[in-house]
């Protein structure tokens, strides 16, 4: 697939940050609970559907921003996430990085080299977390993996009263070759579910406090 233009990839992450509240129309309610709300609408020309969580986490923008930037914990709570390697860091707030999405027997895992860029504007109280597949074959492809090299992807962060941070993320892919329907709807429903919830867990360490130079009351 060719690569998206600047300008669609532009409005389209644009987009993204408009989601203060529930998605409107062409948007299903895919599951909920726990806080979190998951909604999905179809992509035109293709089987797979696009994606958008959303949630309230309670900790301050600045614990989830260093959970985010700890790359190598993601398999611990990633919604899907097999593996990843940071294959080069541009800045503490650039890299690119390789990932493999876990799917179901029997069909192949996908892997991609994802370029993420986190921006913070702390004076507006918002960041957001910028992801985009790469078409360069950066990494050798390998039979074991099917590799998607289309994928939009952003998290805006938006600080919230009381400590607390709203968390918008939204995906738009391809999967890159065959995926039955039932599992590509499931991937589009879990994926956002389990990378919120997994965050809301990752967010009581402690660890993430200290690193955003935060005391827990």
């Amino acid at each position: 697939m060719k690569s998206v233009p600047a300008v669609v990839l532009t409005l389209f992450l644009c987009a993204f940050s408009a989601f203060g509240a529930p998605p409107g129309e062409g948007w299903t309610l895919a599951k909920e609970g726990e806080g979190i709300e998951v909604y999905t609408r179809p992509i035109e020309g293709m089987d797979a559907k696009e994606f958008v969580g959303i949630t309230e986490v309670d900790a301050p923008m600045e614990v989830i921003l260093e959970v985010f930037r700890d790359i190598p914990s993601f398999p611990e709570w990633f919604g899907f996430c097999r593996d990843i390697e940071v294959l080069q860091e541009y800045s503490p707030s650039h890299k690119l990085v390789y990932f493999v999405l876990a799917t179901q027997w029997p069909t192949k895992d996908r892997d991609m080299v994802i370029d993420a860029v986190i921006d913070v504007d702390e004076a507006g109280g918002k960041s957001v977390i910028t992801m985009k597949a790469l078409e360069e074959e950066v990494v050798p492809k390998t039979k074991k993996y099917v590799r998607m090299t289309y994928m939009i992807g952003q998290s805006t962060l938006t600080e919230l009263n009381g400590g607390t941070t709203r968390v918008v993320y939204r995906v738009r892919s391809d999967p890159g070759g065959y995926i039955p329907s039932a599992l590509s709807n499931l991937l589009a429903k879990d994926q956002p579910y389990l990378t919120l919830k997994g965050l809301k867990e990752m967010v009581k360490d402690e660890v993430y406090h200290e690193r955003a130079g935060l005391k827990r009351d």
